[in-house]
């Protein structure tokens, strides 16, 4: 059912105490008042430059006219499901910035893990510096810059099958002063394969929603963000993941490593198809939730493989 939407705040005049609690008032007609107190913050800190602290101290003070039809303007999209990171346009992701549209997916906590993950392993297991790391699916860019800003010895090179996509990607770097790679390229199409580099390490979080989970999700997600980021048929739901692997097997070096952000159901079958297409050290790793989120593989050296 649509909310319907309350009377504009733009001709009243509001002190931030005030606003913030119109605001709240507005959002709980949709979320929940905890949800709602925590995207006014947000909203706060886009529009205002406020902290929360900061927006107490501020309480007395007069909002001016423009930046309450800004909030306004925000509240009532997101009363139509519009996530707040395409509301205001920004997301944030290992303590960095990034730019967001509806041509990218909004980085997820996850996926902020799968690349805690790297990096604690390339500390623990890497004696070079200077890794050849290739992001396949970048979307935003989020994975990519991120390895770059605290691997900066490192090469790195993202592909996405989304023109638009990459422009997003492209500026994202150039905002966080990453130098990384950016091509056009779907990693299910064997002849893209040759413009790709030789690597160290392949990160993906490829789309692995499948279409029967839809009905699952909810319509902010649903309704705003990219599909073709996120859904998989049903019918072959590790499509990417098994031409990641193969593609790996040709392009990643020797001891190198892959790794996935995956669908929970499918840790299992991924597992074997890795296994079976002569991967070492296999391993499903469960996120901060307990789910089987992510999977990590080495690549087997080629000559031993002929002995198996």
């Amino acid at each position: 059912m649509p909310i319907k939407m309350q009377q504009p705040l733009s001709y009243m005049e509001y002190s931030i105490h005030a606003l913030n609690a119109n605001i709240v008032l507005k959002l709980k007609a949709l979320y929940s008042e905890e949800e709602a107190r925590a995207i006014s913050d947000r909203l706060f800190e886009y529009y205002f430059d406020l902290s929360p602290v900061q927006r107490v101290l501020s309480g007395k003070a007069i909002a001016s006219s423009s930046k309450i039809l800004l909030i306004d303007d925000a509240v009532n999209k997101l009363l139509t499901h519009i996530p707040l990171q395409y509301v205001t346009g920004k997301a944030f992701f290992m303590e960095l910035e990034f730019d967001v549209n509806s041509s990218v997916l909004i980085p997820r906590p996850e996926t902020e893990e799968l690349v805690s993950l790297l990096i604690k392993d390339f500390a623990s297991n890497h004696k070079s510096n200077t890794l050849n790391i290739l992001d396949i699916g970048t979307g935003s860019g989020c994975i990519a810059i991120s390895l770059k800003r605290y691997l900066p010895e490192s090469k790195v090179t993202a592909v996405d099958v989304s023109r638009s996509a990459l422009k997003v990607a492209a500026l994202n770097a150039l905002k966080n002063k990453a130098s990384v790679d950016f091509l056009q390229a779907d990693i299910r199409e064997p002849k893209h394969w040759g413009k790709l580099p030789e690597c160290d390490l392949i990160v993906s979080n490829p789309p692995y929603v499948t279409l029967s989970e839809k009905k699952l999700m909810l319509p902010n997600v649903l309704e705003h963000e990219p599909h073709i980021a996120l859904f998989v048929s049903d019918d072959d739901p590790l499509v990417f993941y098994r031409h990641i692997l193969e593609f790996s097997k040709t392009k990643l070096r020797k001891d190198g490593s892959v790794w996935f952000e995956i669908n929970e159901k499918f840790g299992e079958e991924l597992k074997d198809i890795a296994l079976n297409q002569g991967f070492k050290n296999v391993n499903i790793i469960f996120d901060f939730r307990g789910k089987s989120r992510f999977l990590h593989c080495s690549k087997l050296n080629s000559r031993n493989h002929q002995h198996l």
